[in-house]
Order: C-alpha cells, then sequence, then structure tokens
C-alpha cells in the first residue's frame, strides 16, 4: 500500500470550499493540534507586562469578519511546574494597520501608526489553574471574550492586537506558561509533537510511534519511524496519516484503555525486519507551497501474531505541521514588553498560539 499525499492540494480546496464562514480560526496556521516546545511567559503569571500580535490579513480574513474573542492555551506542564488560578485586569486594543508582520517593529506605536485604537477588552479575566496534562497539546481553556466585537475588514489592512495588564496587582510566584511556536529563518524544517506520551500495552508490549520534523517541508516526505518493545511482538503495523485529530476510545473493539487519535486516514501495512525492528515509513510531500502550514496527526496499530484485537496496540499519537521548502513564511509576528522597553525575536517569526473566535468569511 504505497499511498502518497499526491491528492492533498485538492484536499485542501475542498475543505476550504466548507469553511467559508469559520467560527474558530487558530493561528499560526497548523497549530490546531500541533503544541510547541517552547516556553513563553507573557503576558500572564506577571505583575506588569504585554504582547503585540500583528497579522496579515490573508491569516485571519481578506473579507469583513468579526472577532468576538480570542484564546490562549497552557503549554506542556510537569507536575512540578504547575500554576494556581489568579484575576488580575488585562486590556485588549485592537488596530487595523498597514504594517505588515514581516516588517513589524517591535514597538506598536510604531505598528499602530496613525490607525484608530479599539479597546475591544478591559476589566477583570480569571486566568485558570495551570495543571498537569497528559494529552497534548491543552484546551484553549485562557478565554478572553471581547466585549466589544471587533468588525475586521482585511481588504483595509492588518489586524494588531495590543494585550497588556492594566493594574499592578501582584500575581502569585511561578511561571504561567503558554503555547507558543518559533518558525526560524535559519532552519528549513516542520514542527512534529505528541498527541499524548504513550499509547497503550497489551500482555505489557507497546509500539512508539515517532515523526521526523525535519524533512517534513514542500516537496519533502513524512518520516515515521516506529519501535516495538519486543522484537516479535507485533509482525505486522499499519501506520496512518489524518488531516484531523479525533479521539476515539477503543475499548468497543476490545482494546481497553487503546485510544484512536485519527479522523479519516490513509494506511500503510509495514512488516517487522527479520531479527526485530521496522524500517522507516516514509510519505511523499508534493512540491506546492500551500501546502505549508498543514497539518496532520499520525499513529500506528499494531497486530499480535495470532492476529487478536485483545491483543493488539495502537502507539502513541504524533502531529506534524509542514515547514517551507526554504525559510518559513512571515505571515504573524510578536513582541513583548516586561517592566522595561519592547523587545522581540531576531531568529525567525516567534507567536504565540491564539485560537480567535467570530466569523472569518
Amino acid at each position: 500500500m504505497n499511498t502518497t499525499l499526491r491528492l492533498l492540494p485538492a484536499i485542501l480546496a475542498l475543505s476550504s470550499t466548507f469553511a467559508t464562514a469559520q467560527q474558530q480560526k487558530v493561528v499560526p496556521q497548523g497549530m490546531d493540534f500541533v503544541e510547541s516546545s517552547l516556553v513563553y511567559t507573557y503576558p500572564f503569571g506577571r505583575q506588569t507586562g504585554a504582547i503585540q500580535l500583528l497579522y496579515d490579513a490573508d491569516q485571519i480574513t481578506t473579507q469583513q469578519g468579526l472577532i468576538t474573542g480570542m484564546r490562549f492555551r497552557q503549554s506542556q506542564i510537569t507536575a512540578t511546574q504547575t500554576y494556581p488560578s489568579y484575576q488580575k485586569n488585562y486590556k485588549v486594543t485592537a488596530y487595523t494597520v498597514t504594517q505588515a508582520a514581516a516588517t513589524m517593529a517591535a514597538d506598536p506605536a510604531i505598528n499602530a501608526g496613525a490607525a484608530v485604537p479599539t479597546v475591544v477588552f478591559q476589566g477583570p479575566l480569571t486566568l485558570p489553574a495551570v495543571t498537569m496534562i497528559t494529552t497534548y497539546p491543552g484546551a484553549f481553556a485562557i478565554d478572553i471574550p471581547f466585549s466589544t466585537p471587533y468588525v475586521f475588514d482585511g481588504s483595509q489592512g492588518n489586524l494588531l492586537l495590543l494585550l497588556e495588564t492594566d493594574d499592578t496587582t501582584a500575581v502569585p510566584t511561578g511561571s504561567y506558561r503558554i503555547d507558543a511556536v518559533n518558525l526560524r529563518n535559519n532552519q528549513v524544517t516542520g514542527l512534529s509533537a505528541s498527541l499524548d506520551s504513550q499509547g497503550c500495552t497489551a500482555q505489557g508490549l507497546y509500539l512508539t510511534l515517532a515523526t521526523d520534523p525535519t524533512s517534513a517541508i514542500v516537496g519533502g516526505a513524512i518520516t515515521q519511524s516506529i519501535g516495538s518493545s519486543t522484537p516479535g511482538a507485533f509482525p505486522i503495523v499499519f501506520s496512518g496519516l489524518s488531516f484531523s485529530v479525533q479521539q476515539s476510545n477503543l475499548a468497543i473493539f476490545g482494546m481497553p484503555n487503546c485510544t484512536s487519535w485519527l479522523g479519516p486516514a490513509a494506511f500503510k501495512m509495514l512488516f517487522e525486519n527479520v531479527g526485530g525492528g521496522y524500517s522507516p515509513l516514509t510519505w511523499s510531500l508534493p512540491v506546492d507551497p500551500s501546502i505549508e502550514g498543514v497539518a496532520l496527526a499520525g499513529q500506528a496499530f499494531g497486530l499480535p501474531p495470532n492476529g487478536q484485537l485483545t491483543d493488539s496496540v495502537t502507539s502513541n499519537g504524533s502531529a506534524v505541521r509542514i515547514g517551507s521548502s526554504t525559510f518559513p513564511t512571515v505571515k504573524s509576528n510578536m513582541s513583548f514588553r516586561g517592566t522595561g522597553n519592547w523587545a522581540m525575536g531576531t531568529t525567525g517569526t516567534f507567536i504565540a498560539v491564539v485560537q480567535f473566535e467570530g466569523v472569518f468569511p
């Protein structure tokens, strides 16, 4: 079964037909279920702090849309990196600007220029407690509903948002981390991340799956490496790729504690090598710049020698975001302020992962 992703452009075109008026949009593109390993601590969990987010119009909508709120999500957290819930005043100001993300300045006043500011949120915000999570990424649980919905017309400019603390109330000590990504301009690579820490076991046996981000680029290939806890435990493996994450409990099929992460998927069959081990699986990617930023989920299914589902397992889930064949396209950017001046990353596009609520034609 030598399935490749040659139909990807057609699938994407079909998907866009059904998404003419989305109610949610995650930026940067492709980060819906791909978490970055980046640790970012602005603007929450600080007595003073702010970030500005600048998006080219085509990342939101090139027509007239309505933004009713924004959400952030926690980054991967361990048991020793928890943080209590707290309440503090914040303010979000929106602008439609001529400045583009690729030429963004660190100071939001420069980017805003003569654009008219609109305060879309101002007041107390309750930040949820940071807790240990076992499936990744975390939910977009840091919710900032706009008290004044923002009418954004992408034909008139780009979207600039300024999020800042609005008081000097002290916050609990520690580090409140949100998910963010650095698309480095000195690395040609995709992104990969786990969806859970491990798959399920049967008779103490299990499979692992890892996705190589370096080759997951336009014109490259998604490469999956599969490992087995014991040679011969799973002589046949099916590995799949899906354009969506669909978490399903497989207990109904006689596989207790097993989870499938895949929506409708393409599968390849792989036989274990003599003496154990599996050859890497590759999924060719077309030379089409439009697939930059597309995300896919992967998972392997191991079939034991007796062919019984009760002794079969699923691997951990693995997500991948396709990168550019050159340097990442700069369509969004961010800067931050602590107690001093505004600053921003100097190596590539540094941006918090945000889910916007609203209508985006």
